[in-house]
């Protein structure tokens, strides 16, 4: 960039953006980009130069960046002597060329003049006059070092031998944090940024997309570009660099490349068989004649060594049609509540809509919600939004509540202990909305998240708010949290009082291009503090949809401070890339202190990839079906991931012969008296001999990966570890 001063005769052609289309309309901008008006028309001829009658033009302004094509001049934009400053702006990595149809060629009119010969000059100035009609292009260069400047034009005038010094105007950064993120769909690409540091002023941004053969450059005042109709599996690079629009000075380039992928990831890391020193099994439990209800995507907890189980759903996978009442029926929603005792083999259930419960029907429907947030403190389940057909409303919603639940009246009113319901066994309070707008809508009105704890702190971890039946085409109204919720909760059984408190958000608004997820394996890890002990963190794995229709791959931690970190696999290409069990399932935390290694066992569910245990090689499904597989997913002490299978779900088959899969939106349950650390994780240096570890219960079972029938699952499994040196 240059500025010209002082009293010269000159010539300025405007600069041209790559396929740019140049039209004469009213004065226009774009972003902030003001483009100037024509004033005078000067030509030239040998020796001399004259000026024809004054005429009085429209301004120029870009009107389209999609090309590439010649650009065709409606008219030309020339200054003369009258006008005493302006300002020289540039394009990137190239040359402008202006065709002459007498040698039928391009000809470069952008070089810099090497001579102050008036003759010479005049040349250039011919070349360089664009008129009505004219066809002139710009023509990047082919390096795939990063893009550099050059002056698309320079100023054709007398040399009065006096030196000008443009002013001294700092230029802003580079961009930070470029990266990719969510995309519209599996053949566009997002590329995101944060600003500069520390600058102080007015942004665009100019983002040129390069796939090697092709390229097209976009102008935006936004920190985040789309770019459709890609090529699945082209690699795209793309350049950016901000510009100070009042100064008009250029930072730095950054660039970044990657290929559109229905995935977060294009590829996925290698998964390798069980190398642990013992083995986990896996066996259909009799629970004998006793009543086992069908359930899915519910909520639990554990009192006295019983499971206690509330909402949910007591069908199998939603339906998919244009119909919402008819993909998630009322009817199937569960209102009921079971205590189940796998030891002594007897269940008991209640339902919430027994008038001894006091409820209301707005308590009822909440408690009835799918895919809720849960987690137990002490005798006490917290239970926090969830999708359900509301009576009150007439409609489909996610609750905006907290519940805290306590197991102990709970269990002695479902048993039949206690006639009524405790008065204070079920307390809830409504989340506020964000006074600054950093989340939306209520601030527990999510689905499909995952709730833990750390310290005194709680965490609502992801997941979505959805209005409105789920049915094809309908016009519901969902919006992803892309962001963790923490905050500390007041609670007291006795005077039945429940706040919360202590808000934070991060990041604030949500983050879409890293943390639009839901439906996902949210839990507790354990890793050395590296003083002898450990420290608790939150792991959030894999979880849909990204693109809309495909999953994410690369895990996110959370620490004590609710700021969520993960790796950019665009700039970390060995960051650990899960394969496998990437929906919600099942799950057994296991931790090692005298190795410093997590392990997540990972129950079957849904995935995008099943593994051949013979070969080690991996098989895509492209529509993420159900599967029987079991995986662990490793931690080790310094932080690194890797995924490894152990084994399959026992053969069971309905009764039509076809072979069932386990896992999706099923829970595990520890045994009694296996050893735990924290928050239900297993102490594995305890474990010595063969230990019953708990049980897998409920979740969704289907007859076959995609496309096949599916119901909730009454089954449970047994786990047993059992190690290799015994």
């Amino acid at each position: 960039m240059k500025r010209f001063f002082g009293n010269k005769k000159f010539f300025f052609s405007n600069t041209v953006r790559p396929t740019a289309l140049l039209q004469a309309p009213a004065q226009q901008r774009l972003g902030s980009l003001e483009l100037l008006e024509n004033r005078l028309a000067l030509a030239a001829d040998t020796g001399t130069v004259s000026r024809p009658p004054l005429e009085q033009t429209d301004s120029v302004y870009l009107n389209s960046l999609i090309g590439p094509a010649p650009i065709i001049m409606n008219k030309s934009e020339i200054i003369g002597d009258e006008t005493n400053s302006f300002v020289i702006t540039s394009v990137a990595n190239g040359v402008v060329e202006k065709w002459l149809p007498a040698t039928e060629r391009w000809v470069n009119v952008s070089a810099v003049p090497t001579t102050s010969n008036p003759m010479e000059l005049l040349k250039l100035l011919q070349l360089r006059l664009i008129q009505q009609g004219d066809r002139i292009q710009w023509t990047p260069s082919q390096s795939t070092s990063p893009l550099d400047f050059d002056k698309a034009f320079d100023v054709v005038g007398w040399d009065d031998g006096n030196p000008i010094t443009p002013p001294s105007i700092e230029a802003p950064s580079e961009v930070q944090n470029l990266r990719f993120g969510q995309s519209e769909d599996a053949n566009s690409l997002t590329v995101s940024w944060d600003p500069p540091a520390s600058f102080v002023g007015s942004l665009n941004y100019t983002v040129t997309i390069d796939n090697g053969s092709t390229n097209t450059t976009f102008i935006t005042t936004s920190t985040s570009k789309n770019v459709s109709d890609l090529e699945t599996g082209v690699p795209y690079t793309f350049w950016v660099w901000a510009t100070d629009t009042d100064a008009h000075v250029t930072g730095p380039t950054s660039s970044i490349s990657a290929a559109p992928s229905k995935d977060q990831t294009p590829t996925f890391s290698q998964v390798t068989n069980w190398s642990g020193d013992y083995d986990l099994t896996f066996a259909e439990y009799d629970m004998g004649t006793v009543s086992v209800p069908t359930l899915q995507s519910f909520a639990g907890g554990i009192y006295n060594g019983q499971w206690v189980l509330i909402a949910g759903r007591t069908n199998g996978l939603h339906g998919f049609s244009d119909d919402g009442l008819a993909n998630f029926p009322p009817r199937y929603q569960n209102t009921d509540v079971w205590v189940i005792d796998p030891v002594s083999k007897e269940t008991w259930s209640r339902s919430l809509d027994d008038t001894s419960s006091g409820l209301t029907s707005s308590e009822i429907d909440s408690l009835s919600s799918t895919n809720t947030e849960s987690y137990q403190d002490g005798n006490t389940l917290y239970v926090v939004g969830g999708y359900v057909y509301s009576r009150a409303i007439n409609n489909f919603t996610t609750y905006n509540a907290l519940s805290a639940i306590d197991l102990p009246t709970l269990v002695d009113w479902v048993k039949g202990t206690d006639e009524t319901l405790h008065t204070n066994t079920i307390v809830q309070v409504a989340g506020e909305e964000s006074p600054d707008g950093s989340y939306d809508g209520g601030f527990f009105q999510v689905t499909g998240g995952g709730l833990e704890k750390i310290g005194d702190r709680y965490q609502l971890v992801f997941g979505q708010k959805f209005e409105g039946p789920y049915a094809h085409g309908s016009t519901t109204f969902q919006v992803y949290t892309s962001q963790v919720r923490s905050f500390d909760i007041d609670y007291d059984f006795t005077n039945g009082t429940l706040s919360y408190s202590n808000v934070d958000i991060a990041p604030s608004g949500g983050d879409p291009s890293r943390f639009r997820r839901r439906d996902l394996n949210v839990f507790p890890i354990l890793s050395p503090d590296g003083q002898g002990g450990t420290t608790q963190s939150t792991a959030a794995l894999a979880g849909v949809f990204y693109n809309g229709v495909g999953v994410w791959t690369v895990p996110v931690e959370i620490g004590s401070d609710g700021i969520p970190t993960t790796e950019n696999p665009t700039t970390e290409p060995d960051v650990f890339r899960q394969a496998m069990n990437q929906y919600e399932s099942g799950k057994i935390g296991l931790y090692s202190q005298n190795s410093g290694e997590m392990t997540q066992v990972l129950l079957g569910g849904i995935s995008a990839n099943t593994f051949d245990s013979v070969t080690e090689q991996l098989t895509y499904d492209e529509n993420n079906g159900f599967h029987r597989q079991i995986t662990a997913v490793l931690r080790d002490a310094s932080g690194t991931y890797q995924q490894q299978y152990i084994t399959d779900f026992p053969d069971i088959y309905d009764g039509n012969g076809k072979l069932l899969y386990f896992g999706a939106n099923a829970r595990f349950f520890p045994a009694t008296h296996v050893p735990v650390l924290t928050d239900g994780i297993i102490n594995l240096d305890s474990l010595t001999t063969e230990t019953v570890l708990g049980y897998m219960f409920g979740g969704i079972a289907a007859d076959q990966p995609n496309f096949g029938n599916t119901v909730a699952s009454s089954i449970i499994f047994e786990v047993t570890y059992t190690p290799r040196n015994a």
